[in-house]
């Protein structure tokens, strides 16, 4: 980021606690920043979704990909997931989840179809699922579990810059490990935001802040100077239960139009194709990430 003054870390995610909501805090914030962080405990949705045949219903094509999955709790998450976010951009964008199908760019990154100015991320570890949801531009969500003991087993060495792990070192030795999760997890929502997951270096750039606090992180180099990156916000928030949450939020791409209903952002020739390929304008019809599955 530019060496512009630091502003908070942002307010803390919402819970999503089931497919009733809470929807009207989800709108709100999103009406007032144009981005949201929402985030969810598996258990909260697994009697959601109507056994497997609604399941299979609300995951569209990608219940194919649920039935590669053999672990137990990645099919909870990985349908969780789905879950969420298309009950959230369905409260955004005047939708039914149903009808929003979820896919993916060449570089793995997700994206609703049809609609090309409404950008998602998701994540998730062990129960806890994230979703990120942008009327801006570019978004990325990464959330790791509390405990991991990344700092021992020298996870620094391998996503740090000099800087950074001088500034691991000079904190006290029971916080380096939350400190060196809350670095990692921002630059894998960098890298998701980007949509470069494991083609961008971690060491190539750096974040201030890596003691959490007051102040939201700003991008800096990989030697400390400022990037000179400027538009991109990030934030870090421990969530219920100890689990880190860190989102980067891209600049403004996007004309500052709110929220939009479905009808008003479908794509017209999609639309037009999904009709029967008119030619006439019909009024008002219009993640190889790291650990983005």
């Amino acid at each position: 980021m530019s060496p512009s003054r630091p502003g908070p870390p942002g307010p803390a995610p919402t819970r999503v606690a089931g497919p009733s909501g809470p929807w009207t805090a989800v709108r709100d914030a999103f009406r007032d920043r144009g981005y949201v962080l929402v985030h969810a405990q598996v258990e909260d949705w697994r009697p959601a979704a109507g056994g497997a045949r609604g399941v299979q219903r609300l995951l569209g094509h990608e219940a194919g990909r649920l039935e590669t999955i053999a672990a137990a709790g990645v099919r909870d998450r990985f349908t969780v997931s789905r879950l969420l976010v298309k009950y959230a951009a369905g409260a955004l964008l005047d939708a039914e989840p149903v009808d929003l199908e979820l896919a993916r760019h060449p570089n793995g990154r997700p994206y609703l179809r049809g609609f090309g100015r409404f950008e998602i991320t998701l994540s998730h570890t062990g129960r806890t699922v994230a979703v990120g949801l942008s009327g801006l531009g570019p978004i990325g969500v990464d959330v790791e579990q509390p405990g991991r003991p990344a700092y021992a087993a020298g996870l620094a060495e391998n996503v740090c810059t000099p800087g950074e792990r001088a500034a691991l070192d000079r904190l006290p030795a029971r916080d380096r490990n939350a400190a060196l999760i809350r670095l990692w997890t921002l630059k894998e929502a960098y890298s998701k935001a980007l949509g470069l997951g494991a083609r961008l270096p971690f060491r190539s750039f750096g974040f201030t802040a890596p003691d959490g606090g007051s102040v939201a992180p700003r991008l800096l180099r990989a030697d400390g100077r400022p990037s000179g990156t400027e538009g991109w916000r990030f934030e870090t928030h421990a969530l219920e239960g100890g689990c880190t949450l860190s989102a980067a939020i891209g600049p403004s791409v996007f004309a500052p139009t709110g929220i939009r209903r479905a009808a008003d952002m479908v794509d017209q020739r999609l639309m037009r194709a999904a009709v029967g390929g008119s030619s006439r304008p019909r009024a008002d019809r219009t993640e190889t990430t790291r650990r983005e599955t």
